[in-house]
């Protein structure tokens, strides 16, 4: 899809941005691929945002946006089209009108409609799914006001908000923080993006527009085709009979993507999620012993710690909070177990997808093995 991005390149538009014009494209990718492209144009009051997002299947997206004569937020119009026909009825839709410091929200599937009431700000930027759109208006924002930093409010198409604090920290560099990361774009003297980039290897490119409908098109016959791109981080599972010991591990399964694994994805020094999403989990109906300590029958959640030669296993008691399944961002160091030295090593052929596996060895015992790019780490388990 890198190859075929610049063929579906159109001519540029005007560069000019104005008080009633402002006009652009992004391309985003994770690593080397692809997940969504944006076009977005403002004519007088109004925004016509177009998407197409390719995770976990492509879908095709049009967002009105209509702000008031303050420019705050009137309207935000979120349409998820059909691909294939575009004069098919829509497949959802949200619509979100302000007025004054509360708000409408209108949410349709098929005949089903829903309708609340909210409370919001008056300053808020509207704010999209997978759209860098709002960081724009918000570096624009930051650019007429002539500050170093300042914090705006994002407001959905569903009426959620949420906060991003921009900071300018050089004469053609912003930076983006949200409570879930940090972004980095270089920007304009009027503030907008012409690239950004996360540490964790989400980038975004700015080019003159893209055609959207085509690219949906395109994504779509490779979906049908059996290549899509489907989840990010797949859930999967593994189990293993050491003895009478049934050990299971659940996990999601993070691709590299050609982005580096030892201390990136895998973080040194810090604990790692070792997986994606919901924390991993590790579940066995007898007790064990993990290296040299025992795990009583039981189930936990798993965490790792690397440095550049060596690894940690941390097992943890905390498997839920407030009732959910705890997320793989939830450590809390009070509610270890242990934390257990692992064999660390760098292998030949780097794994793409992560992969956990509890692997038989003799009788009743077996080895934990974590692995993902070129590091493998681990630790001998056995049943008791």
């Amino acid at each position: 899809m890198r190859r075929l991005l610049p063929a579906l390149l159109i001519a540029a538009l005007p560069g000019t941005l104005q008080a009633q014009a402002h006009n652009g494209a992004f391309v985003v990718r994770l690593g080397r691929d692809t997940i969504a492209v944006e076009r977005f144009s403002r004519n007088g009051s109004e925004y016509s945002v177009e998407q197409v997002r390719r995770v976990p299947n492509t879908t095709l997206w049009h967002t009105h946006i209509g702000l008031d004569s303050s420019g705050a937020v009137g309207e935000i119009f979120l349409m998820n089209h059909s691909i294939e026909r575009m004069d098919a009825p829509l497949i959802t839709s949200t619509r979100l009108v302000a007025g004054g410091d509360s708000a409408t929200v209108e949410s349709k599937r098929g005949d089903s409609t829903r309708t609340r009431r909210l409370v919001v700000g008056g300053d808020a930027i509207p704010a999209l799914p997978q759209s860098f759109l709002p960081y724009e208006m918000a570096a624009i924002r930051l650019r007429l006001a002539g500050g170093d930093s300042s914090t705006f409010t994002l407001l959905t198409p569903s009426g959620d908000t949420s906060s991003v604090v921009v900071r300018r920290v050089g004469a053609d560099s912003m930076t983006f923080q949200l409570p879930f990361t940090t972004y980095r774009a270089r920007v304009d003297a009027e503030g907008r993006i012409a690239s950004l980039f996360q540490p964790l290897g989400t980038t975004v490119q700015r080019v003159p527009t893209v055609d959207v409908n085509r690219i949906a098109k395109a994504w779509k016959a490779l979906d049908a085709a059996g290549k899509g791109m489907g989840p990010l981080s797949p859930y999967d599972s593994t189990t293993a009979r050491l003895g009478a010991a049934k050990v299971t591990v659940r996990y999601s399964r993070p691709r590299a993507r050609g982005r580096v694994v030892p201390g990136n994805l895998i973080p040194y020094d810090q604990v790692w999620r070792t997986g994606a999403n919901a924390a991993t989990v590790l579940e066995t109906d007898r007790d064990l012993v993990i290296g040299t300590t025992p795990v009583p029958a039981g189930r936990y959640t798993l965490f790792t710690i690397s440095t550049r030669t060596g690894s940690t296993l941390v097992v943890s008691k905390e498997t839920t909070r407030d009732g959910q399944p705890l997320a793989g961002t939830d450590y809390d160091q009070k509610q270890d177990l242990a934390r257990i030295p692992m064999t660390t090593r760098t292998i030949a052929t780097p794994v793409d997808k992560l992969t956990i596996a509890v692997v038989p060895t003799r009788a009743n015992e077996g080895t934990l093995r974590v692995v993902w790019g070129p590091r493998e780490m681990t630790v001998p388990v056995r049943a008791r």
